[in-house]
């Protein structure tokens, strides 16, 4: 059983904590009981312990062919050290050879490199490098030598070019003011194109001026330009005949506007002499507002009456649903049926009750296979007959004892009694005689130990049988009981769904069903009630308008409320008209006598303007030196003629301008060329332009020439540089070689070649013998020198290889002999072993050891057992002092504190397996249990923190303080639940230490809120 099911157990009260002892109890009784009994395990395993005893000790060694196997195995072991020995000396031979035939070749090219060296004994020790660095200053040299050589030839073709370009000093010395009379060629080639025209236009504006001033009538003017007027003159002259136009117009249009206005005034009299007199429409409109505030009476007649209708087809359709007793509104009305909550109560009750039944019939199935099950294993085990007796056992072993007896006295050589073989053989082999009873003990003892094991199942098939036999019987009494308890929840269900006109087979989703049809049919009847009040309020209210309408309408004869409202919207409807036409005639009359109104202050206004405008006319006027009187359309043509004269003089004003500009650019450049040409001392051409392109393009042809010259001037700079270094370089290069030849101990660097070769040829075979010494080093197995050579020459060359093969032939026989030797040794020596201990003895052994380690199981199992059953007692002992289930009080009571009274207790209920559960109740639902599977998590958390905290309680109680550390056990608790736990946790600290550890941040304030600072102890940790 886990802890988790201890735990569960105990909850659930001190029944289910004594039951646990007992299961206890059992269980130890089942494993080692105080009284031998035969079939407990302990008893079983301490029997079979002491069997394994007997035998090992009824075993021991046979001493047969013991000297003749002791005396082959050492022959075996003589030959097999000899054939190894034989190996290895083979091994060595095939070692030697090997070596041989590997350091041959290093010996012969270590005496070549020996020989050459000793011939050549001059032959020079240089630097390694010299024969590659002699090559390359000879290299290094010759391109030297050729590089000066090649920068020597290209200065020379540098000087000679230099001295074929020859320049124009004189001429380069005017570079900068021909190209300023250069740039000047763009305007001469302007002035002399354009000018011409110039000088024709500027003609015939001048003689349009002439013209002008004699429109104006002041052909003999000396100053054309006084006969301009100002710009302002004649912006306002060209306004004031604009406004004489406009007033002019006005007064004009004036007549015939009032003429108009005049007449709509009277037609507008007529029309109002002609209407009728008003009415009053206002009292009308507002009974007709009154009267449609809630809507258009015929709409809202016809949505009544629709609602009456709908309500009456929805009250058949739920009878319909109902069973016929129950479809009178009255009896529907005065049935009184049960609550859905009483009827689901009555539902599970029976539905548990035949849950019950069932798991009842199928235990007391269970019960039965079992039992028969038992029975029939009883009837098998019968039928094996009686197991061997212990004093045929004696019997047979003491036979056994008798022939070993007769066997050891002929091998030793005693005579035996005088009937002793006759007796044991009877008339068969000694050998063959006691090889039988050996066999016949050991059968009887397999026999024996295989007979106890069916004794064992025959005392447990008894107890089984009776247990299987009570369980059926509690079985099937459990089933009546059941049975009965299904019959009365079956009535009870009956007779409470009787009255709804259902049987008693109805389930509850039928019942529910009829409930909520019911609640159906009396909302429908309900509904109807309410609409035909509602329709009968609506057609007295319709009645009493048309009572109000009728006089107002001058009593008419109409009786429908619908009628009367059309007759009176008609009504409405004319005298709006008559009104809406009374006041467009008003409207007309009043905006005609305004118009006459306007018209004559117009009048006023434009009389009045024209004679401010004549003022400022006549002082124009005299400021354009014309007469006062002067008419406006002469005026414009005056004013044309003035513009054309001032457009005359700009034009050629302009035009003069420009012929000035271009006679002194042309002056300028003549003068220049001519100045250019005299410092040349050539002859000015006649065309300038043309003189002075052809100095450019000579210059431009000596600029070239110069820019060559000192080009090449440049390159021979560079090329002088270039030699110099190349020079340098050339004295390098000998200088270098000659250092070679002098390493080389030579004087020229054919002889420097020579001995380069010589060294190196004694380098290379220097090298070949200290090669040749290393690999021999590794090759010949670390043997000196000499000893290799002699070992090589004591094995010619021409039968080493039939030697190798020799030598590989007889180590792989004499290996294979060794082998077959180690094989018959391994053989000898497990006969040996064979003989010094037979079967019996290893099984005894084996027994022995396997009844010894059940032993310890079975001990220390019993022992937990026992000891769990004594905790368990004194722990129901301490409860009951205490009172029982106290400690689901005090849980509960802690549970509410850190749920801040959301739940009121805690309890303990048995499932239909008989397992107990906790169980919880809460304040807003008190008859209501909630497991704890149906927990939020922080709910669960703070069942386990009020279990933590009554257990830390008890153990303090007892005598054992030891702190209380919680890590994060409030991370799923919201504030308030928090606060609770916190002082509670206060309350703990009286009798305990309380550590909390968290990472949460806001619990700290809900902490501080809730006790008071100057008992916390608070520590951070950084990270």
């Amino acid at each position: 059983m886990s802890l988790a099911d201890a735990l569960l157990a105990a909850a659930g009260g001190l029944r289910e904590a004594s039951a646990l002892r007992r299961s206890l109890e059992q269980e130890r009784d089942g494993l080692a009981p105080p009284r031998k009994v035969a079939t407990r395990p302990f008893y079983v395993a301490l029997d079979r312990w002491s069997e394994s005893r007997r035998q090992l000790k009824d075993s021991y060694v046979r001493p047969r062919e013991w000297a003749e196997r002791e005396k082959a195995l050492r022959d075996a072991e003589a030959l097999r050290d000899a054939s190894n020995r034989a190996a290895t000396e083979a091994g060595e031979r095939l070692r030697r050879l090997e070596r041989v035939r590997r350091v041959r070749p290093l010996l012969t090219a270590h005496a070549m490199a020996a020989a050459w060296l000793e011939a050549n004994p001059h032959a020079p020790r240089l630097p390694a490098d010299l024969a590659e660095r002699l090559p390359s200053a000879r290299g290094a040299l010759a391109q030297a030598a050729h590089t000066v050589e090649t920068a020597r030839a290209d200065l020379a073709r540098l000087d000679g070019d230099i001295a074929e370009v020859v320049t124009d000093d004189a001429l380069l010395a005017t570079t900068e003011e021909v190209q300023a009379l250069m740039g000047m060629a763009g305007l001469v080639e302007q002035a002399l194109a354009g000018l011409p025209g110039a000088e024709e236009a500027l003609e015939a504006a001048q003689a349009k001026v002439a013209e002008q001033t004699r429109v104006l009538g002041h052909p003999a003017t000396a100053d054309p330009a006084s006969l301009v007027p100002p710009p302002t003159l004649v912006t306002q002259l060209r306004r004031l005949m604009a406004e004489h136009t406009a007033q002019e117009g006005a007064l004009a249009g004036l007549p015939r506007r009032k003429a108009e206005q005049q007449a709509r005034l009277a037609e507008a009299e007529r029309a109002i002499a002609e209407l009728p007199p008003l009415e009053d429409v206002q009292q009308l409109e507002a009974v007709l507002a009154e009267i449609r505030r809630e809507g258009d009476p015929a709409r809202n007649l016809a949505v009544a009456e629709r609602a009456v209708t709908e309500a009456g087809t929805r009250l058949s359709t739920a009878l319909a649903h109902l069973p016929t007793p129950l479809r009178d509104p009255g009896a529907l009305t005065s049935l009184d049926p049960p609550t859905a909550a009483g009827l689901e109560r009555l539902a599970e009750v029976r539905a548990a009750a035949k849950l019950a039944l069932e798991r009842q019939d199928d235990a007391v199935g269970r019960a039965e296979a079992a039992l028969a099950k038992a029975r029939s294993e009883r009837t098998v085990l019968e039928e094996g007959g009686a197991p061997p007796t212990r004093e045929e056992l004696a019997q047979a072993r003491a036979r056994r004892e008798e022939g070993w007896d007769l066997v050891f006295r002929r091998l030793s050589g005693e005579a035996p009694a005088p009937d002793g073989d006759r007796d044991f053989c009877g008339g068969r082999p000694l050998a063959l005689a006691y090889a039988n009873a050996v066999a016949a003990a050991d059968r009887i003892a397999d026999a024996r130990w295989t007979e106890a094991e069916r004794a064992t199942q025959a005392e447990r098939l008894v107890r089984v049988l009776k247990e299987r036999e009570a369980e059926s019987a509690a079985a099937r009494a459990a089933l009546d009981i059941a049975r009965a308890t299904f019959d009365a929840a079956q009535v009870t269900w009956a007779a409470v769904v009787h009255p709804l006109g259902l049987d008693g087979g109805a389930g509850l989703a039928e019942a529910q069903r009829l409930l909520t049809a019911r609640e159906t049919a009396l909302t429908a009847v309900q509904a109807l009630a309410v609409s035909q009040a509602g329709l009968s309020e609506l057609k007295a209210r319709q009645d009493n308008a048309a009572a109000r309408l009728r006089p107002m309408l001058g009593g008419a004869d109409l009786e429908a409320l619908l009628l009367l409202l059309d007759r009176a919207d008609a009504v409405v409807r004319q005298r709006r008209t008559a009104q809406d036409r009374r006041r467009e005639h008003l409207a007309a009359a009043a905006a005609a006598r305004a118009a006459l109104g306007d018209i004559e202050q117009e009048r006023c206004q434009a009389t009045e303007s024209l004679t401010r405008w004549q003022a400022k006319w006549s002082a124009a006027l005299e400021r354009l030196g014309q007469a006062p009187d002067l008419p406006v359309h002469l005026l414009d043509a005056v004013l044309s003629a003035s513009e054309s004269l001032a457009g005359a003089l700009r034009e050629a004003s302009r035009l003069n301008a420009q012929a000035r500009i271009w006679r002194e650019g042309l002056e300028r450049f003549e003068t220049g060329f001519a100045m250019i040409c005299e410092r040349l001392g050539v002859p000015a051409a006649p065309d300038a332009l043309a003189g002075m392109r052809e100095l450019a393009r000579r210059q431009r042809t000596e600029a070239a020439l110069a820019a060559r010259r000192a080009a090449l001037l440049g390159q021979r700079e560079k090329g002088l540089a270039t030699l110099r270094q190349h020079e340098d370089t050339l004295s390098r290069a000998e200088a270098a070689l000659r250092a070679v030849v002098a390493a080389a101990g030579a004087t020229t660097a054919e002889a420097a070649e020579e001995r380069i070769a010589l060294g190196a040829e004694r380098a290379r075979h220097e090298a070949m013998r200290v090669s040749a010494e290393a690999d021999l080093l590794t090759a010949g197995d670390g043997l000196p020198l000499e000893d290799l050579r002699a070992e090589a020459a004591a094995h010619p060359a021409d039968g080493l290889e039939a030697a190798l093969q020799e030598a590989e032939e007889a180590q792989q026989r004499h290996a294979a002999a060794a082998q077959i030797q180690v094989a018959a040794v391994t053989t000898l020596g497990l006969e040996l072993q064979r003989l010094a201990g037979d079967d019996a003895a290893v099984r005894a052994a084996a027994n022995e050891a396997a009844a010894a380690g059940q032993l310890g199981q079975t001990l220390e199992d019993a022992l937990l057992m026992q000891v769990a059953a004594g905790l368990l007692d004194a722990a129901l002992v301490a409860v009951q002092e205490g009172g029982d289930d106290a400690l689901l009080r005090r849980i509960g009571a802690a549970f509410s504190e850190l749920t801040d009274g959301a739940y009121i207790g805690v309890s303990s209920r048995e499932d239909d397996r008989g397992t107990a559960r906790l169980v919880l109740r809460m304040n807003e639902f008190p008859d209501d249990e909630v497991e704890v599977d149906q927990l939020s998590e922080g709910t669960r958390d703070q069942l386990f923190l009020a279990l933590r905290l009554v257990a830390v309680a008890d153990q303090a109680a007892s005598g054992t303080v030891l702190p209380f550390v919680g890590d994060d056990v409030l991370q799923s608790f919201d504030n308030q639940r928090a606060a609770a736990a916190f002082q509670a946790l206060l309350r703990l600290s009286e009798t305990t230490q309380v550590i909390l550890l968290s990472h949460h941040e806001h619990l700290l304030a809900v902490l501080q809120n809730a006790i008071p600072s100057s008992i916390i102890h608070l520590q951070r940790v950084d990270r």
